[in-house]
């Protein structure tokens, strides 16, 4: 349960977070050694059960994906054009590719996940790359660069990075990923922002192009309230790890 040295690349506050986590969960199942204790505490504190931040952390942890999701509707709700709906068309690419190399590298995710009775609904897929930091990371940038104006974007890129490092945070302390995976995912999801941004959405973006031709009303610029229904049922099945529940509730149902 000692600290990796491989993460030495990390930020401090991370390594720090991470090494107190492991702390607490070898504190939990009564590891004896206490040279390996001593070596996590002097690395950084321990973080209670009962703590504030223990406690906000694990708030925004667990309704990050719902939260996003929720926010990311309400904006396409209100602005109803073709770039928020080009934006979501990414995001929901970006989420596909995740699983998608979740499934061809096949990464397994820390071992203490399986002995945690804190994650109900434990993921039976691999965990890299992390599809949450791709997630965060893709409509984290892509909004600031995309729809937030010039002049906010500084206040508005710091607020949801702050709120990306704690929903991350969680999933680390929550054993589901592992850093690795956390950084691979903000870098996937950062890189494929990028190229949305630039490729998909530029002035002759061929994507942005194609939803102003067919999918907007020519005269008004916006789509139907009633067309408002496919992102909901795309979002439930892409981002709401449809496929994973759908698994649980039939390996529940499986006679034995």
């Amino acid at each position: 349960l000692a600290a990796p040295t491989s993460f030495g690349f990390a930020p401090a506050s991370i390594r720090r977070a991470y090494t107190a986590d492991n702390l607490a969960f070898a504190r939990r199942r009564g590891d004896p050694s206490k040279s390996k204790l001593s070596k996590l505490t002097s690395l950084g504190a321990e973080e209670t059960d009962s703590g504030s931040m223990y406690q906000a952390t694990t708030l925004i942890g667990k309704t990050a994906s719902t939260l996003v999701s929720g926010a990311f509707f309400v904006l396409l709700a209100q602005k109803r054009d073709a770039v928020i709906l080009t934006l979501w068309i990414g995001a929901i690419i970006n989420s596909i590719l995740s699983k998608v190399c979740k499934k061809a590298l096949n990464h397994e995710r820390p071992a203490a996940l399986q002995e945690s009775d804190r994650i109900k609904l434990k993921p039976s897929d691999g965990g890299m790359p992390s599809s949450h930091a791709m997630s965060l990371s893709f409509i984290g940038f892509s909004i600031t660069a995309g729809v937030i104006p010039e002049q906010y974007q500084i206040v508005a890129g710091s607020c949801m990075a702050i709120y990306s490092f704690i929903a991350l945070r969680y999933r680390i302390r929550e054993h589901l990923h592992t850093i690795e995976q956390v950084v691979v995912g903000l870098t996937l999801g950062f890189i494929n922002a990028h190229i949305w941004l630039r490729y998909a959405m530029g002035d002759t973006g061929p994507v942005l192009a194609w939803v102003k031709g067919n999918c907007v009303n020519q005269s008004t610029g916006l789509f139907s309230c009633q067309a408002l229904s496919i992102p909901v049922i795309v979002g439930i099945i892409v981002v709401g790890s449809f496929e994973r529940r759908i698994a649980s509730w039939l390996k529940e149902r499986k006679p034995k």
